[in-house]
């Protein structure tokens, strides 16, 4: 018997926001996401008051509508709120244990990158990629997490140990 504790030993589900939440790589790789967000909305608001300082992790999305909206600030605001909310929601996601969630923020991310390359600005390339190493990571280990316990829910016999309390039933949003 392979007891996995990210299954309901009752219903035999499997718990993918606390593997998300309870997997160390999983949780920090997902969280990348909601620095991604935070750091551009410091460039956000360094660049529209005047600084020439900026943040290497930031959007490079956000950065365009910034200069490029710099007159029409309610349309660069938009665009900022759109491009940071994404990530966040991303974040949020990933931490409940959608695979989805990193790969497409990975996408969105790598298509970010390319802005910052086509300006030939190989600092927030490389931050990018550095970023993009712990998401995906984190996207793989989700990934493995999530097969063993499916692999240990399916086993006949699946019980939890002896002495342990019965499993909570998964929660509704993380199947």
């Amino acid at each position: 018997m392979n007891y996995n504790a990210f299954v309901n030993p009752a219903t035999r589900q499997v718990n993918k926001a606390a593997i998300a939440s309870g997997t160390p790589t999983v949780a920090s790789a997902a969280r990348w996401f909601w620095w991604i967000a935070g750091l551009s909305l410091v460039n956000t608001v360094l660049i529209h008051s005047g600084s020439e300082t900026s943040f290497v992790i930031g959007l490079g999305f956000t950065l365009v509508a910034d200069v490029a909206f710099q007159a029409m600030k309610p349309i660069a605001f938009a665009i900022d709120a759109l491009a940071i909310g994404f990530f966040v929601l991303m974040g949020w996601l990933a931490l409940r244990g959608h695979f989805w969630a990193f790969v497409v923020g990975a996408l969105v991310y790598i298509a970010d990158a390319l802005i910052y390359l086509n300006f030939g600005d190989m600092m927030p390339v490389a931050f990018h990629a550095f970023a993009l190493f712990f998401i995906i990571r984190g996207a793989f280990a989700l990934r493995s997490a999530i097969t063993d316990a499916e692999m240990a829910a399916q086993e006949h016999g699946f019980t939890a140990p002896a002495g342990e309390p019965p499993a909570t039933p998964p929660l509704t949003g993380a199947q």
